[in-house]
């Protein structure tokens, strides 16, 4: 009779698995990434070097400006520089209002920068390919 009972138990481990990481699942809060895509440009293109960087940063202007994403990447010399930028869904609440700023950067010198950050996601903002402007910045 024993040995019967313990012939179930082999077939019953992978379905106590299934449930107990199934269960896990359900109560897990982790990131819903979701990406924001556009293109920076100036109206004053003056060449660009080909390992210039672009900064786009997802700002929470509700109360001040807290980064809620960045990325940094290269521009491979070329107007206008196309982006994508991920962040969590978690972090964005209806009620809050956000913005992208940018900077474009050639080593250590900021070549253009966003004067003011171009508002995204909430209160009928753009959700996509927005077009974010930059502004040449003096010597």
């Amino acid at each position: 009779m024993q040995r019967r009972h313990f012939r179930a138990l082999p077939a019953a481990v992978p379905l106590v698995l299934t449930a107990l990481l199934s269960g896990c699942s359900l109560f897990s809060s982790g990131p819903d990434f979701a990406t924001l895509s556009g293109e920076a440009f100036s109206d004053e293109q003056t060449p660009i070097t080909h390992d210039a960087r672009l900064e786009i940063r997802l700002l929470d202007i509700t109360q001040g400006r807290t980064t809620v994403a960045q990325v940094d990447q290269n521009t491979h010399g070329r107007w206008p520089v196309p982006f994508m930028l991920q962040y969590d869904r978690h972090h964005i609440e209806d009620d809050r209002r956000y913005a992208l700023s940018a900077a474009l950067r050639e080593g250590d010198n900021t070549r253009y920068l966003t004067l003011e950050p171009l508002p995204v996601l909430t209160d009928g903002a753009p959700l996509q390919q927005v077009r974010v402007p930059l502004t040449p910045v003096s010597p």
